[in-house]
């Protein structure tokens, strides 16, 4: 029997200047080299690291990167094509689909 494919949920919801962004950011490109699949939801304060070229970075290497439109209409920040954005469904659907 086929070994079902790892997959890492990783909801952010600091500041990209905080030091759990980066830790969190870390976390992800662990996963990444362990051929894990990473689905990255950013929320509150992290909405405003999405356009970050560290996690657009991993969005290159297969990172999936999901932000809260709520939190980004709050922070008046325009939604780009650097993420799918929605709302706490998409983050509900994303932790039953992760392990």
């Amino acid at each position: 029997m086929a070994q079902a494919a790892r997959k890492l949920g990783i909801l952010i919801s600091v500041d990209p200047e905080h030091p759990n962004f980066h830790r969190s950011l870390q976390l992800a490109t662990a996963a990444l080299n362990a051929k894990t699949e990473v689905y990255l939801y950013c929320l509150d304060d992290a909405v405003k690291g999405v356009d970050d070229e560290r996690v657009q970075t991993l969005r290159g290497h297969g990172m999936r990167l999901f932000a809260c439109a709520f939190a980004c209409q709050r922070r008046k920040i325009v939604l780009g094509e650097n993420a799918l954005y929605g709302g706490l469904t998409m983050l509900n659907d994303m932790m039953a689909a992760t392990n």
